[in-house]
Formats: C-alpha cells, structure tokens, sequence
C-alpha cells in the first residue's frame, strides 16, 4: 500500500491516467520534471494530502482537482501558470476553491447542454449547426448567471428559458445558410462565429425571462402568504371567495409598470408585498368590505415613511447624544458616524421595531457605548460593544 511516492526530477513528461489506481496515495512528488499537465484521473486518489508541481511545465490545473477534500497543500512555484490560475498560485485553498466552483459550473452546463439536447432541441440534435449553436447558447447563459444556485434554477427551467427557433432544422438552415464553397474546417469556423453572436444576444433575453419566471413563482407564494394573513385578520368576517378578488386588486398597484410610472427605476414590488404580509394588521382597515388596492398601497406607503421617519428620528437622537461627547469635534464628523453606528443596526430597507429600541438605547447608553476620543471611534466596535452589554444585561435578569 504505497502513500507517498517520490518521482521528482525523473525526466517526466507525462503522468499517466494510471496514477487513479493508486487509492491510498496521501503525497506526491513531481517537482522537477518537464511535465506539461496533469491527469483529471488524479481526482480519484482522494486521501491525497501533498502534490508537489514545482518548476515544471505545467500551465493548467484540471477542475477535478478541486473534488480532492484532503489536498491541504499543492506546490506551484517555478510553474508557468496560465493567467486564469496565476492568482491563485500561493494559496492551496484558494485554488482548490476557484477549481470546485469551475468544476460545479462545468458539470451544470454539461448537464444543461444534454437535457436540452434530448428534449428542448432533439430534432436538431443531430445536426452540426444544432451542436454548435446549444454548446454557444449553453455558454452564453452560463456567463449571465455568476451565481450559482441562480444558474442551477436556469439549467433546471431549461426548457421553459432557452428559445424554440433553434429546435427548428429549417430556421437552423436559414441561420447559418452556406455561401459559397468552403471547407468542412472554414465552414464549422465561420458557423461558430454565427452562433457565438447569436447566443450572446439569446443569453441577455433568457436572462431576462429567468427574471420574471422568478418574480411569477415568488408572486405566487407570496399570494398564497397574503391569503393566510388576510384570512387571520378578518377570520369568520369575511367570505373567503372575496379573497382572489382582493389580491388581484392588491397586485394590480404592484407592477413595473406602475413604478415606472411614478418614475421609479428600482421597482422594488417583491420587497414592497413582503413588507405587506409583514405589517398586515397595521395595513389592512379594520373593515373587510373597505379593502382595495390603492388603499392598501396608500397605508403601504403611509407606514413606509412612517417607519422611515422613525429611524431618522433615531438617528438625531445619536447624533444629540453624541455631539456632547465629541463637542470638540466638526458636526459633519459627529454626524456623520451616527449615521454609520444606525447603518450597522439596520435589517430590512424600513425600520423594524427591533432596530428602533437599539437605536434608542445606543443613544441613552451613548457616554457607555461611544469612547472618548473621536479617533478610536469604529461604528463596528460599538456595535459589538451594544450586543456584548445587551447579552449580560439578560445573563443578568435571565431573560
């Protein structure tokens, strides 16, 4: 049972698949040789702890590697890196990071690619403007989608997301029509460039479908939040058939269209029907029979500007309490690190009555909180110092 094998300066060029055999492998050294890669096979020696790569030719480091969980050190120096791993030469779990993510990405869009082919696009699976044109669209869409659980919700709605024409053979001839004589090797050049200008325009619209599915399916959850909420609130008082009307009501004030309209660009409608359901008893009229829609958005934004005010009146407070502390100090500074120290406290775009009673005991307990030179004072710290006092006080009282 070998685990650590030494085949440094060997004249090695190659390091063949073979290696995989060796299960119990935990350190390997290849420092020294004119090794120009590394077999993908290497992932299955998966006790391996130490892989020495110095000063050889190698430029690439296989995304398999990054399934190693036991690799703690891989030595790259003297290496002629490629600029994509460069940055990641001087630390091992940064790389093996950049690897497992690369190699999770890979395998979504391999994934991706093959459902698409046996479903979405099956009849033009077997054409070579077909391969082509998904293996482009696939990696255009891919780049539109950095985040990962975003980019597996798209591969999973692939066939809802992706457009129909290219499961066409006539509109794929259409597409990439042949003019003229040319090899097979100028022609598949030339139908790459197509497709890649193609699925760069693709991947912005399917993008921007995956955007609205997602609002579609958060819509219909939160409809399903507001029912319950509405239902608490006026329990045995209403007829449970008026609630679909309600909500229609209710939604027709929260489109894009509507912020636009007001000249709003951040059409934040999702957050602004969560904030609803949040604050349902202190939206909704105490009579059923008087709910519509522009009432509701109206005590929406009521409530909104409300909490908003709250917060600035907060704020002041610190500011006051404050300015005494540091009364040597410019009043845009003193400001200025109030507003920092209520940054650090606040959770949700408007106040929460949480965050008020902070705010508030920030500014009664300010001469405990603040320190006394201006300069040592970090919104961070005081923060920490707010929950360490906030901890022993219920230590204290055992709340």
């Amino acid at each position: 049972m070998i685990t650590r094998l030494d085949l440094s300066d060997n004249n090695l060029t190659e390091l063949p698949p073979e290696i995989q055999q060796m299960v119990n492998l935990e350190s390997l050294w290849l420092n020294g040789n004119p090794l120009k890669s590394i077999p993908s096979e290497l992932q299955h020696c998966r006790k391996l702890k130490v892989l020495d790569l110095r000063d050889t030719k190698v430029e690439v480091i296989p995304r398999e590697i990054g399934r190693l969980k036991n690799l703690f050190k891989v030595d790259l120096r003297g290496t002629p890196l490629c600029a994509e791993l460069k940055d990641f030469s001087g630390s091992t779990s940064e790389l093996l990071g950049y690897l497992e993510v690369k190699d999770k990405r890979t395998n979504i869009a391999i994934q991706m690619e093959d459902a698409l082919l046996s479903s979405k696009y099956l009849e033009t699976a077997d054409m070579t403007e077909g391969m082509i044109v998904v293996k482009a669209l696939v990696k255009a869409v891919c780049s539109q989608f950095p985040d990962m659980d975003e980019l597996k919700n798209c591969a999973r709605n692939g066939d809802r997301l992706f457009p129909q024409r290219y499961a066409s053979p006539v509109e794929l001839r259409r597409i990439f029509s042949q003019e003229g004589r040319e090899g097979p090797g100028v022609r598949r050049r030339r139908w790459m460039e197509i497709a890649e200008r193609v699925a760069k325009k693709e991947a912005v619209k399917v993008r921007s479908s995956y955007v609205t599915l997602q609002r579609e399916n958060e819509m219909v959850k939160l409809s399903a939040d507001m029912e319950l909420k509405i239902s608490a609130i006026y329990y045995d008082n209403h007829d449970p058939t008026d609630i679909e009307g309600w909500l229609r009501s209710i939604y027709a004030c929260y489109t894009p269209e509507n912020y636009k309209n007001e000249g709003r660009e951040d059409c934040p409608d999702l957050e602004d029907i969560r904030f609803i359901i949040q604050f349902a008893t202190r939206i909704f009229p105490p009579d059923s029979s008087d709910i519509t829609g522009p009432l509701i958005r109206s005590n929406m934004l009521a409530l909104q500007q409300k909490l908003t005010d709250d917060r600035e009146k907060c704020i002041k407070g610190i500011i006051s309490a404050i300015s005494a502390i540091y009364s040597d100090r410019e009043p845009p500074l003193v400001h200025a690190l109030a507003r920092e120290v209520g940054k650090k406290f606040e959770r949700d775009r408007f106040a929460t009555d949480k965050e008020l009673e902070d705010l508030k005991k920030v500014s009664a307990d300010a001469q405990l909180l603040f320190p006394a030179e201006f300069s040592a004072a970090d919104a961070a710290a005081i923060k920490k110092l707010f929950r360490q006092r906030e901890m022993a006080e219920k230590a204290q009282t055992g709340r």
